[in-house]
């Protein structure tokens, strides 16, 4: 992402670029917030979109974000899926991809975890419109039940959480992906997890309390370990895979029908 960030918008080629997906207002003003204030939050209307969104300027990832989901299509991989009813977006931020669901599929029903208060609070706000529709957590997702640290990093797209320390009290709910599965009918049709790293203890264990009601995924990766660990869990399993730098997207999770299954830990190849 930070790299990514430090391009946004500040390039011939990605100005032309949203220009073309969102006009030149929207892009001008998406320029304006990115050289804003950290400490300001800025409305944005864009076309694509029935209401607007409120956003933080300066160095915040929230108009990366935008500008990755409206303008370079960061989420165009779960295009075709039949109207997902159930979905969960772990790592919600303030809530930009539960609206791009939540807009795209008129039937589905979001729910949104976000561990950090700044970033719940816009999430609140942002989904709003469509509060019959998304359920909002402060919490954040992890293997075990009772609470996790917040790590807050000076750049806030490094933010993550991690266990308390011996001694040390958690700041903020864990919730299991058992648990939230149950919240949403014991069915999900899409998870979209970017969780900062903490995919490698999701799937590291216990995955076979909840996995097999998950029909797709779509996630970020953030370094090798992680990708090793999500893809052991779903070793088990046959899906279609497509994928777009970090980000994997699986269709169709099923488990395999014979009982051997690819080598643990092996990266398949998208399709």
């Amino acid at each position: 992402m930070k790299n990514r960030l430090k391009r946004i918008l500040t390039r011939p080629r990605a100005f032309l670029r949203s220009f073309r997906k969102v006009g030149l207002w929207s892009t001008l003003r998406l320029v304006a917030i990115r050289f804003g204030s950290r400490d300001r939050i800025y409305r944005l209307r864009v076309p694509q979109w029935p209401h607007s969104v409120h956003v933080r300027g300066g160095m915040s990832t929230d108009s990366a974000s935008l500008y990755e989901i409206l303008v370079r299509g960061e989420y165009d991989l779960v295009e075709g899926l039949d109207s997902p009813k159930s979905v969960i977006d772990g790592g919600a931020n303030i809530g930009l991809a539960a609206l791009y669901f939540l807009i795209r599929y008129p039937s589905a029903h979001t729910i949104s975890v976000e561990p950090f208060p700044d970033s719940i609070e816009l999430c609140r706000k942002n989904l709003d419109p469509y509060a019959d529709r998304a359920t909002i957590l402060h919490g954040a997702i992890w293997p075990d039940e009772g609470s996790v640290c917040l790590d807050p990093r000076a750049e806030d797209w490094l933010n993550q959480v991690r266990r308390a320390r011996p001694g040390e009290d958690g700041s903020v709910k864990a919730l299991t992906m058992k648990s939230l599965v149950s919240m949403s009918g014991g069915s999900v049709d899409l998870l979209k997890l970017d969780v900062e790293g903490s995919e490698k203890e999701i799937f590291a264990s216990g995955t076979e309390e909840w996995l097999p009601n998950v029909r797709n995924i779509v996630i970020e990766l953030h370094d090798p370990d992680c990708a090793d660990s999500f893809f052991r869990a779903v070793a088990s399993y046959d899906y279609e895979m497509s994928s777009r730098d970090t980000v994997y997207f699986l269709r169709d999770l099923r488990p395999k029908r014979t009982s051997t299954a690819d080598s643990p830990g092996a990266h398949p190849k998208s399709r």
